[in-house]
């Protein structure tokens, strides 16, 4: 079994840096508005009484994630690569490395 690199230690540190980096996205004007919407609904929708019933086994509890999780992949699948590299580098993270193209 390989470890990787980081781990939760690495989430714990770079907690602040993410929060920052999704303030400075939702407030760039470059950053689609649509895509923004998204990830806002998520928010509100996680927050609201809007929801699977907590007594279901397991989709009670999941459904918040697996929206949350969907809705910060589409957003940060919407941000154009050096948009999103020149935030990160303003909060101190690693600029994206090459990857295959994005939307």
């Amino acid at each position: 079994m390989t470890r990787r690199a980081g781990g939760w230690r690495q989430i714990i540190e770079q907690g602040p840096k993410q929060v920052a980096l999704f303030k400075r996205l939702l407030l760039d004007s470059r950053v689609p508005a649509f895509a923004k919407a998204v990830l806002l609904g998520a928010a509100v929708f996680a927050v609201s009484p809007l929801n699977v019933p907590q007594y279901i086994p397991v989709i009670g509890a999941l459904d918040d994630l697996g929206i949350a999780l969907l809705a910060i992949n589409y957003f940060l699948g919407h941000i154009p690569a050096p948009l999103l590299s020149e935030h990160r580098q303003a909060v101190g993270l690693e600029p994206l490395s090459e990857t295959p193209e994005r939307h």
